[in-house]
């Protein structure tokens, strides 16, 4: 017996009905073959509308219905809901796009009349061959991946263990705390970075629902929101933290010194040590490429200084693997190398410093305890900040980080509390100071007659020369004067880009990095803290440049989603229309397995098939679309049903 179907057309208002003539459309579709009825309604989607829909079916036991409205991107989960509670099979339904494919788009009443009759048409010959399908449904995952342990990271774990979900923090440094851990003081308070940040990353280290894995890295994240399966690649670190108190002894006997990228190759630290005094965990680690032991030399002397038997040559890298439900993506920023700007003679002339590297220097756990100092030893008479390096340029980065002038006016105060006598040159097209606090902090800086700001124009074009003695700076203010200035030191800040890593890390975890690398947000405006995929959320300077109080912020959201989403007791709907294989006619040639991005397809050697995981199967259709003997099939999108349409347009 052939299906009868029910038509049930929408006016949407007047959206459609003011192009559509509904009443002839519904005497056209009521002389189609197989169709038990036709009924208009003004606003199916309404509350009102979603009653009559479900009455009516009672009513009528229609076997397929072709509802004629708008997107099914807007509303076909709300009819499929509303179906489903009738107890009619929700995919025996197929929705027309009247108002955007037909009334919004078509010239002319005519022609959109005639283009609505050939896809309700098609509609109803595509819904003759849909099957019914059932929705299955899966416990829900609460634990949480957060990589990344700097300030939104941390904070973002710290909120979802609160609530009392495990949070598993991968971080691929040997301590926690990002970049942060770097500065001395943060603008525009002046705090002690250190003395915020010390009573956060106590609480992330002994919290008992946060497992912190340093040394670490996410190698594969496979399944979806609620149901992922991780792949965490941890680094030998050859100290047993559970076992060291910190003592340093280690340190002490190691007669391998190495530079301590830490402080950007202005330091040396032992090839047993801790990055910087103070680092949490305080747990040193020994580096591999530079341990005499590792380079075939039979040193033990960290070992045999050990009282606690803390130290394992043998510790191996471990492959780890840890089930979530959902994953903050926190992974941070790097700066831009200005090497690859050379007229601002990063590279090739001393004293020319990142902005990185000057916090290091002003840091009293950094290279020269907090002194501000030249490589010579002697105090600078004189210092230049650059803005801009590399930012609010097309041809390099065309985007403003937006912290930049703040933290150039924090060097400026710092420089000058230290060494009263210092002049600071500011060389910057403008101010950007964001905030309640920025215009005022920016203001206690500038008084002074040894502070001196000269306006360029974008991009930032200054001439650095070595000079005798001095560095020679050269640039056109935008008066059109010619400005010399000759320095002691001079601090570059350049554009904040993503860190290393956001490439290989998008592909790993399949979300998109927009324009410039940083991870992709689900909507810049509305929902700056998703990502393109759900159950995936990004925080912090992996979204894109920040200051602390934005990336915290962005953290704390991340984590609310999480804890709005993945409840305690909260089943996951399973996608009913997936792909699947025909055993009986696949050749096993395994062009499918390399082309699923979600990892759903595996290939079973002793059947020699390939054959789908209907958890981790989204139904894209990408492995039936390749397969060259035909024998992947999408359920609800099988080429029966999509031929059928298409030809029913066509006709």
């Amino acid at each position: 017996m052939r299906p009868r179907a029910g038509i049930y057309i929408c006016s949407c208002g007047t959206n459609i009905s003011d192009t559509i003539d509904l009443d002839e459309l519904s005497r056209y579709c009521s002389t189609l073959d197989d169709v038990a009825y036709v009924k208009i309604h003004k606003l199916l989607c309404s509350e009102e509308g979603r009653t009559f829909l479900a009455g009516d079916i009672s009513d009528e036991k229609p076997d397929r219905i072709v509802i004629a409205a708008c997107t099914p991107r807007e509303h076909e989960r709300t009819f499929r809901d509303t179906l489903e509670k009738t107890g009619f099979n929700p995919y025996l339904f197929q929705m027309v796009n009247l108002r955007e494919q037909v009334a919004w788009v078509t010239a002319g009443r005519a022609g959109a009349q005639e283009k609505a009759r050939w896809y309700i048409r098609a509609a109803v010959k595509r819904a003759a061959l849909h099957e019914p399908l059932e929705r299955r449904e899966i416990d829900c995952n609460t634990d949480v991946l957060v990589i990344g342990a700097g300030v939104a990271g941390m904070e973002a774990a710290l909120l979802l263990a609160r609530a009392g979900r495990r949070v598993c923090l991968v971080e691929k440094n040997s301590y926690i705390g990002g970049k942060v851990v770097q500065y001395e003081e943060t603008f525009p308070t002046m705090e002690c970075s250190a003395c915020m940040l010390q009573p956060k990353m106590d609480e992330i280290l002994h919290h008992e629902n946060v497992e912190v894995l340093t040394c670490s890295e996410v190698r594969e994240v496979l399944g979806f929101m609620g149901n992922f399966t991780v792949r965490i690649e941890k680094k030998a670190g050859y100290v047993d933290r559970n076992t060291c108190i910190g003592c340093g002894a280690c340190s002490e006997r190691c007669p391998v010194g190495m530079k301590n990228t830490f402080d950007y190759g202005m330091s040396e630290r032992k090839a047993i040590d801790l990055p910087f005094p103070g680092a949490l965990p305080n747990v040193p680690v020994i580096s591999r490429d530079n341990c005499l032991r590792f380079r075939g030399e039979d040193c033990a002397l960290c070992s045999q200084s050990c009282q606690f038997d803390a130290i394992s040559y043998d510790e191996k890298d471990e492959m780890l693997e840890r089930s979530v439900g959902g994953i903050v993506v926190a992974t941070g920023f790097e700066l831009l190398d200005p090497a690859v700007l050379s007229s601002f003679g990063y590279g090739r002339i001393d004293e020319v410093y990142t902005s990185l590297e000057f916090e290091r220097i002003l840091s009293q756990n950094g290279p020269t305890g907090g002194r501000l100092l030249m490589k010579n030893g002697m105090k600078p008479k004189s210092l230049a900040v650059i803005h801009c390096v590399g930012s609010r340029d097309n041809r390099v980065k065309g985007y403003c980080s937006g912290v930049c002038c703040l933290y150039a006016a924090k060097f400026s105060r710092m420089a000058r509390k230290q060494l009263p006598g210092i002049v600071v040159y500011d060389l910057c097209a403008d101010w950007c100071v964001p905030g309640k606090e920025g215009q005022p902090f920016l203001d206690s800086i500038r008084d002074g007659k040894k502070f001196k700001v000269i306006r360029t124009s974008l991009p930032i074009t200054v001439k650095v020369g070595k000079g005798k003695e001095k560095i020679n700076l050269t640039c056109v203010d935008l008066s059109g004067k010619r400005k010399r200035m000759p320095v002691d030191m001079l601090v570059l800040c350049p554009a904040m880009v993503p860190a290393r890593d956001a490439e290989s890390l998008s592909g790993i975890l399949s979300i998109p990095c927009d324009e410039n690398g940083f991870f992709a947000e689900s909507h810049k405006t509305l929902d700056p803290s998703a990502s393109a995929v759900d159950g995936i959320y990004i925080a912090g300077c992996a979204q894109g440049p920040k200051d602390i109080q934005g990336s915290v912020a962005q953290g704390a959201a991340a984590a609310g989603k999480i804890l709005s989403t993945l409840l305690p007791g909260r089943k996951l709907e399973l996608n009913a229309m997936t792909a699947e294989i025909d055993a009986d006619s696949c050749s096993g040639c395994m062009i499918c397995t390399g082309l699923c991005p979600y990892m759903a397809i595996s290939y079973d050697k002793d059947r020699k098939i390939a054959v789908i995981n209907p958890v981790l199967c989204k139904g894209c259709g990408t492995c039936v679309a390749a397969c060259p003997s035909g024998s992947g099939r999408s359920r609800h999108f099988t080429v029966e049903q999509v031929t059928t349409e298409i030809t029913e347009v066509l006709r």
